[in-house]
């Protein structure tokens, strides 16, 4: 894994992994603000864009990254 994201030490490695659990835990605080404004309502879609139907967030729950 190091040598695919060009990482040339085990401290460069363990930096990585904590911005990406920073990265993370910021979009989670995010979601979890959002759901709080709109109280677990749905959010509005921006104008001309379509809401996704349940079908397609089911297939995407199944994505594997």
């Amino acid at each position: 894994m190091m040598q695919t994201l060009q990482l040339h030490s085990l401290s460069d490695a363990l930096r990585e992994g904590l911005r990406l659990l920073s990265r993370e835990a910021t979009e989670v605080a995010a979601s979890q603000e959002i759901r709080d404004f709109y109280r677990n309502a749905q959010a509005p879609t921006p104008a001309g864009v379509v809401p996704a139907t349940a079908d397609e967030l089911a297939a995407a729950d199944e994505t594997e990254w």
